[in-house]
């Protein structure tokens, strides 16, 4: 009887000390995979924020609005206007971009040869080559425009959007079209603010969640500040 009791007791001592271990081991795996995952939500922002803001100039091309917002037009690609071209509201230019404009939903900011940018809606494209000669990844294409694009020698491709920090993600808004969500719904607050007294355009800072979420739980705040071109 006594070894029976005895055998008993180790038997639950084993069982209870392998379901703590076990339990230990869940909950690191957790709070690692959660840790990478608001690294990840990190590293989002960042990439694209400087490539979205990057090629533009503050106040022209992107501003902020609010603390939340950030509005812009987003490039999405360049052309080089071919000699001769640009007569009417048609242009045959030589496209590189990371994809093919969309005339419903793409505008076109013009440089013309005095210097000057004019934007100008796009409303009409043809494809008439997939390539360009000297030009790497190009092609051929006929635009028109819903203005004369007289004079113009390079144009830039782009749609108008925002950026948000809603909704515990940071967000996207193309035109009149609803917030999609750009990252995990891992940010607890995200704001935009202006950092010109110190030589900046803009920064942005987000705190993260903790992991799952827990009261009490410690979380992360991440800042990162734009400053011509790079952080």
């Amino acid at each position: 009887m006594v070894e029976a009791i005895l055998s008993l007791a180790l038997l639950s001592l084993l069982v209870t000390t392998g379901w703590t271990i076990l339990a230990r081991h869940r909950q690191t795996g957790a709070d690692l995979a959660d840790r990478a995952e608001r690294l990840e939500t990190v590293r989002t922002i960042a990439w694209l924020l400087r490539e979205e803001v990057a090629g533009g100039r503050p106040g022209l091309d992107w501003r902020i609005e609010g603390s939340d917002s950030l509005t812009l037009r987003a490039f999405r690609g360049v052309a080089l206007v071919e000699t001769g071209s640009g007569m009417g509201r048609t242009l045959r230019v030589c496209f590189r971009g990371v994809r093919a404009p969309e005339p419903e939903k793409d505008s076109v900011l013009l440089l013309g040869v005095d210097g000057r940018w004019r934007v100008r809606k796009l409303e009409g494209r043809v494809s008439l080559s997939s390539g360009c000669p000297g030009v790497d990844d190009g092609r051929e294409e006929e635009w028109t425009l819903e203005q004369g694009g007289s004079g113009a020698v390079l144009g830039r491709l782009f749609e108008r959007g925002s950026y948000h920090f809603s909704g515990g993600a940071l967000r996207y808004r193309r035109g009149e079209g609803g917030r999609q969500p750009l990252t995990t719904e891992s940010v607890r607050t995200g704001a935009f603010f202006d950092a010109t007294e110190s030589g900046r355009p803009f920064a942005w800072e987000v705190t993260l969640r903790g992991p799952e979420g827990r009261v009490g739980a410690p979380s992360q705040t991440q800042t990162r500040v734009w400053r011509g071109g790079g952080w």
